[in-house]
């Protein structure tokens, strides 16, 4: 695995690896950004990226980062149990409404991969 990356998680033949530090501020965004990685037992990946606006902070509580990063990757293992399970390609979510929500091609993601 990636030297930038520590495994969180293994779910049901899944290994969930995190990009370190975990959510890190976008500059040309007022927003923050989580990624991991997926592998499964024949070494096929899938990325995840998680979102939340930095604008969350002025309409309520501070954002507990600790809970939404587990909450990222619980999204992740629902993603995996579905069987939704996507090798090289990419999965990006957005916080809004007290969850995450899956959304196509976003603006603040760039794949990078072929």
């Amino acid at each position: 695995m990636l030297d930038t990356h520590r495994q969180v998680a293994e779910h049901k033949g899944y290994t969930i690896y995190q990009r370190q530090p975990g959510f890190e501020f976008t500059p040309v965004m007022l927003a923050k950004v989580a990624s991991y990685i997926a592998l499964d037992t024949d070494d096929r990946w899938t990325v995840y990226a998680f979102m939340y606006s930095l604008l969350l902070n002025l309409e309520g509580p501070p954002i507990d980062e600790e809970d939404l990063l587990n909450e990222a990757v619980e999204t992740i293992q629902e993603s995996l149990e579905a069987g939704d399970f996507r090798p090289q390609g990419d999965r990006t979510y957005e916080y809004r409404n007290a969850t995450f929500n899956e959304v196509v091609s976003p603006r603040w993601w760039i794949s990078t991969h072929q």
